[in-house]
């Protein structure tokens, strides 16, 4: 069932947008804009403006390619060419962009990436005056795609990691379904109960998403007072070690692949080996259509009354290189704007940074536990800021920390080893 409620405030941002857009043009050329003349919006003369994003699959290319013709249906004069590339890639190719002064006037941003490649990126701050008020966005992802105060990025999407579970199997155990604040004691007698004929209670590997939950909600901190890693810290070694312990110890939880596969986890949980795993809301709604059993979410576990997630999201910023910055906003303004975060959210693309989109989201979604495990989690959740080459860190701990997990070698020698190699 679609909904085709619109969200308030679309009418008129919808008129103020018509009016700004014959205020506007462009006389420059480079390699990521184009103008020439035309009457299309007014005396605005014609503009194309390339737009990066990464895209794995033709079905997320086609929502991009939705937003990019909204852009030009609320502003004729301007123009989208679009340009995707695999997740994978994305962040490789923006830089090599860069290096050869190539890059796409409008890019995607995500809050993790920021400290490698925010400078690539303009602030926005003044540019956004009649366009977009932020205020109407998620507070915490608007903070992480920020720079030393400046935000280089509109969000879209954001999420909080919360635990994804399998109700049928609570239900098998004789479970209550797990209430958001449960605790970590809660959480190891249902991870124990959950346990037999080859199941597990829980999936986890070394990758920070997975483990970064537990050392928050303990009074940790992974980086330092600089914004380096700081990753041999009591705190984080306690975190890290409760984790470990799961499939060490407790025996709640398989042991990860030595290959250090990405996605195990949530490929444990789809096919049903394991009961509960942590995730973003971003996945929820294409778990929900493609296993066999009833979705439910609920927060990571509380210790002594704490819980604290990280969380993810991504926004579109301008380019340092972009010759039309102000239409490029224009742009932005459109393809973060409200009915284009309604779409979003009826194609299942993402949690909604829009707050008035929310409500939406859980309709779409329509998994009842989804609204209190999400929001209670978005009340203490962390911004996950991280620091430069963040990407190496989150592969060297995946890699090594299988060693952890298999017992041949201990959590704080992991951390210890991995920390050398980033120091």
């Amino acid at each position: 069932m679609k909904f085709k409620r619109i969200l308030p405030g679309v009418a008129a941002l919808g008129v103020a947008a018509l009016a700004l857009a014959g205020c506007s043009s462009g006389d420059t050329q480079d390699p990521n804009s184009t103008n020439q003349s035309g009457s299309a919006s007014g005396n605005a003369e014609q503009v194309e403006l390339r737009w990066a994003m990464s895209a794995d699959s033709q079905a997320e290319v086609d929502v991009w390619q939705n937003l990019a013709d909204r852009v030009t249906k609320e502003y004729p004069h301007i123009k989208i060419k679009l340009e995707t590339t695999a997740y994978k890639d994305y962040y490789n190719k923006l830089t090599t962009q860069a290096a050869g002064n190539d890059l796409p006037c409008i890019a995607g941003l995500q809050a993790q990436r920021v400290p490698d490649v925010g400078e690539l990126f303009v602030p926005l701050d003044d540019k956004l005056t009649g366009l977009v008020d932020i205020e109407d966005y998620e507070a915490s992802i608007v903070e992480g795609l920020r720079k030393d105060g400046d935000l280089l990025a509109v969000p879209y999407d954001l999420g909080p990691y919360v635990i994804f579970y399998n109700v049928d199997m609570f239900n098998e155990a004789g479970l209550d379904a797990p209430e958001p604040g449960w605790t970590k004691e809660q959480f190891l007698e249902a991870a124990h109960a959950l346990t037999k004929d080859g199941k597990y209670g829980y999936a986890v590997d070394g990758t920070p998403d997975m483990w970064l939950p537990y050392v928050l909600s303990i009074g940790g901190n992974y980086l330092d007072e600089d914004g380096k890693p700081d990753l041999t810290n009591p705190k984080v070694v306690e975190g890290f070690t409760f984790v470990t312990d799961l499939v060490t110890k407790e025996k709640v939880a398989p042991a990860p692949p030595a290959t250090g596969a990405s996605n195990w986890p949530a490929d444990q949980w789809r096919n049903g080996n394991v009961a509960m795993v942590i995730d973003g809301p971003w996945q929820l709604i294409n778990a929900r259509d493609n296993v066999s059993f009833e979705v439910g979410l609920t927060t990571s576990p509380a210790f002594d009354g704490t819980s604290i997630t990280t969380m993810s999201g991504t926004g579109f910023g301008v380019t340092t290189s972009c010759a039309n910055p102000d239409e490029a906003a224009q742009a932005i303004s459109v393809i973060i704007g409200p009915e284009s975060q309604q779409y979003i959210a009826e194609e299942g693309r993402g949690f909604p940074a829009y707050k008035a989109a929310q409500d939406y989201w859980y309709e779409v979604a329509n998994v009842p536990t989804a609204r209190p495990a999400i929001e209670t989690a978005l009340e203490t959740v962390d911004p996950f800021r991280t620091s430069p080459g963040w990407n190496r860190v989150n592969s060297l701990l995946q890699q090594y920390a299988v060693q952890a997990f298999n017992g041949q070698s201990t959590p704080e020698e992991v951390l210890t080893n991995v920390q050398s190699q980033i120091d």
